[in-house]
């Protein structure tokens, strides 16, 4: 696989992940949020970028994806409960990390790409 083409599924990679952040965004982002209630880090994150674009959902679900990956750190700052995280179902929890994995597999494909050929 050449890198030009690395570089164009990556951009497809991004553009099929457009549809799949916004349905997470619009119908599961707050039951997600709802388990992590008591958590420092979310409940903050949702009152600052409220105001923001589409109400920071985008910011608030990448924060939820980021929870769900590495609750041991955030554990270790007492931002996030471990208990919190493992009460989330598994397919609430697919359904939060596939659109920041695949958005970031695709940003990361396209700057690799973007690099290595110039």
């Amino acid at each position: 696989m050449t890198l030009e083409s690395m570089g164009i599924v990556s951009g497809v990679i991004m553009m099929l992940s457009f549809p799949i952040s916004f349905y997470s965004m619009y119908t599961k982002l707050e039951e997600a949020e709802s388990y992590l209630r008591f958590s420092t880090f979310i409940v903050m994150f949702k009152h600052m970028f409220k105001a923001g674009l589409f109400e920071g959902r985008m910011k608030r679900l990448f924060a939820v994806a980021l929870v769900i990956l590495m609750p041991a750190a955030f554990q270790w700052r007492r931002l996030v409960l471990v208990e919190d995280v493992k009460a989330i179902p598994i397919r609430l929890k697919l359904w939060m990390v596939m659109p920041f994995l695949l958005t970031l597999f695709s940003i990361t494909g396209m700057v690799l790409s973007w690099l290595l050929t110039t």
